[in-house]
């Protein structure tokens, strides 16, 4: 092979090598990319959120799944039972946040005869209470539970709900979230003994999914569907409080200046998961970059040897010209 066609062959292996280098300059440029973009999405900030602000986090970190095509079935388990205690949590906090937005709904349809108070949390000696909903009614005052389950619901005699594999006491959250606000509003009205006998805190149970039912064994309470919801809370023969406008704006206008903020919760996940999922969202580009890596250094690898063949062959031609010269002065 003469000198020209070992050049040629090396301006096209050194073009190559150009290549790689920029796709390698690209990877590096896409991998910082989104190192930068999930760092500016700020999830795990903070150790505990709201139901909303924990919805966002966990919605943020099963995007990052999606957009990046992470295959979560062929990571290790650990990270995958992770994945699915968020998957869990998130759907968990969506249904209860839907079912709020058709308790809301629900009370819009009830226009200006009632107040409501969404998210009300109050403290009281020891007590951290937080209720779904609050209702102001001319009857009285109604602590709503307000249930969103995907299946189907039964309230035993003893006041316990089962959902699907879910099971929760409704007997003990009504218990403690009615008993603590008539004992919160006979504080606030401790000097207006007049209205002692009006501040009648009534329990009710919103079922807030019209795809499911639920059958009720529990007389103590009533459970209503979203569109019963009106038709209970004005029972005059059975809630008693006659309360008037005034009353009402003046129980509503209490409470609300006494609302604590929401109450926080951790996530189910930590900061070791979310840098295994930065990892795991880098590991196609970092396969790319090692390809990239491997396939230029092939390529360098060939130059080498062709800079050794020609200098090989620049060597024979001098030396043939030297000997040429050489004759010559003979």
């Amino acid at each position: 092979m003469d000198i020209n066609r070992l050049s040629e062959e090396r301006f096209l292996l050194a073009g190559e090598a150009e290549k790689e280098k920029e796709t390698l300059a690209g990877i590096i440029r896409e991998i910082k990319k989104r190192k930068d973009y999930i760092r500016g999405l700020h999830l795990l900030e903070e150790s505990r959120y709201d139901n909303a602000q924990a919805r966002k986090q966990y919605s943020g970190l099963l995007h990052l799944l999606k957009k990046y095509e992470v295959d979560v079935d062929g990571l290790p388990e650990e990270f995958r039972r992770s994945t699915r205690a968020i998957q869990d949590s998130n759907r968990g906090l969506e249904f209860g946040q839907k079912g709020e937005e058709r308790a809301a709904e629900a009370m819009k349809l009830l226009g200006s005869r009632v107040l409501c108070l969404q998210n009300l949390r109050l403290k009281y000696d020891n007590l951290d209470i937080e209720h779904d909903l609050v209702i102001i009614a001319p009857t009285g005052i109604f602590s709503v539970e307000v249930k969103n389950k995907r299946n189907n619901g039964t309230i035993s005699e003893k006041g316990i709900l089962k959902s699907g594999a879910h099971s929760e006491n409704l007997i003990e959250q009504i218990r403690r979230h009615t008993n603590s606000l008539s004992r919160y509003l006979e504080d606030i009205y401790k000097k207006q003994p007049q209205m002692k006998k009006k501040l009648k805190v009534y329990p009710i149970i919103l079922w807030a999914n019209d795809r499911s039912n639920v059958k009720d064994h529990f007389r103590e309470v009533p459970v209503c569907y979203i569109n019963r919801l009106e038709y209970e809370v004005f029972k005059k023969e059975k809630y008693t409080a006659n309360l008037n406008r005034k009353e009402m704006e003046d129980i509503c206008s209490r409470l609300k200046k006494r609302k604590q903020q929401n109450r926080l919760y951790p996530l189910c996940v930590d900061r070791d998961y979310m840098e295994e999922l930065t990892e795991y969202c880098l590991a196609g580009l970092k396969k790319e970059m090692e390809d990239a890596t491997r396939r230029l250094r092939i390529l360098e690898y060939d130059i080498r040897v062709l800079d050794k063949k020609i200098q090989q062959k620049e060597k024979g031609f001098f030396s043939k010209i030297g000997e040429l010269f050489s004759k010559d002065g003979i």
